[in-house]
C-alpha cells in the first residue's frame, strides 16, 4: 500500500525520509555489480516497507539475512522503481540522500504500491550488443519436468530437442520399458537443470546477463527494462517496440546576397 504519511503533504514529511539510502560507490567485485546497481540508486524499501533505519543497521541486516530467502530491496533510479532480491551484503558504500534531492525522491516514491513478497517472481534479463533482451522466468516450470520436448519447443531449443528425440526413438525401438526409464531419467534431469540449460543456450547466442528483477509478471519486467534502457527490444514484446530516434531537422541553407554564390 502507498505510504499514507506521504500523501498528507510533502513539506512536513520529507525530513522523516532522510534515512533512505543512496548508493555512493560500488566495489569492483560485489553482489551489487552483479545485480546491476548503479551509483545514485536509492534503496527506499526493504521487504515491502519504507526503510527508515540507518546505514549500519542496513549492513547488519544484509550480513545476517537468510541466504536462501534473501532480502527484497526496492530501488529508485531516476523515475524508475524496481525490485531486486539480494542474498547477502551488497558490497557498496552507502550515504544518505542529499537534502536538495530528497523532496524529488519522495515525490517519486509517494504513490508506490509495495508488492507482497509472495506475488513476486524473479526474472533474469539477458541482453546482446543490439539491445535485444531475453527474459527468463525462474519460477518452477512443470512442463520442463513432465513434457521436456514441449518445453524445448516453447523455448526454441532445437539442438537439445533433436538429441532428446533421438534418445526416445532409440530406446523405444529397443524396448518400451527402456523408453520409460529414459523418459523418467531425462525428466529428472530437466527438473534440476532446465534453467541452467536455457541460460547457457541464450548466452551461447552472445547474450550477456544484464539484470535480475523481481516483478509480478513479464509485462512489468519489460516496462522496467524499457524505462532503464529506452532502446531495449524483446522477442515477445508486450509493450511494443521502442520509438525510433527522431531525425534532426535539416537547417535551411541561407541564400547568399552575393549573386552567383
Amino acid at each position: 500500500m502507498p505510504d499514507e504519511s506521504l500523501e498528507s503533504g510533502l513539506g512536513e514529511n520529507v525530513n522523516a525520509y532522510s534515512s533512505l539510502l543512496a548508493v555512493k560507490e560500488i566495489n569492483t567485485i560485489s553482489r551489487a555489480r552483479t545485480l546491476r546497481l548503479m551509483a545514485g540508486d536509492i534503496i527506499f524499501g526493504v521487504d515491502g516497507q519504507i526503510y527508515k533505519d540507518g546505514i549500519i543497521e542496513f549492513q547488519t541486516l544484509m550480513e545476517e539475512c537468510d541466504e536462501e530467502a534473501g532480502v527484497l530491496l526496492t530501488i529508485l533510479r531516476k523515475d524508475c522503481i524496481f525490485n531486486i532480491i539480494a542474498y547477502g551484503p551488497l558490497g557498496v558504500t552507502l550515504e544518505f540522500p542529499k537534502p536538495e534531492d530528497l523532496e524529488e525522491i519522495v515525490k517519486n516514491i509517494k504513490s508506490y504500491d509495495f508488492p507482497a513478497r509472495e506475488e513476486l517472481i524473479v526474472f533474469e534479463v539477458l541482453k546482446d550488443l543490439y539491445r535485444r533482451c531475453e527474459i527468463i522466468d525462474t519460477s518452477p516450470d512443470p512442463v520442463a519436468f513432465y513434457v521436456p520436448p514441449i518445453w524445448l519447443i516453447q523455448n526454441r531449443l532445437f539442438e537439445p530437442l533433436l538429441a532428446v528425440s533421438v534418445i526416445y526413438a532409440i530406446t523405444f525401438a529397443v524396448h518400451w520399458v527402456l523408453f520409460v526409464i529414459s523418459y523418467i531419467l531425462l525428466a529428472l534431469y530437466f527438473k534440476r537443470g532446465y534453467l541452467m540449460m536455457l541460460r547457457s543456450f541464450i548466452i551461447y547466442k552472445e547474450y550477456q546477463m544484464w539484470m535480475v528483477i523481481a516483478a509480478r509478471d513479464l509485462k512489468e519486467v519489460q516496462i522496467t527494462v524499457r524505462k532503464i534502457d529506452e532502446k531495449a527490444r524483446f522477442r515477445n514484446s508486450l509493450i511494443g517496440d521502442p520509438e525510433p530516434p527522431q531525425e534532426p531537422k535539416k537547417k535551411k541553407r541561407k541564400r547568399s546576397s552575393i549573386p552567383g554564390t
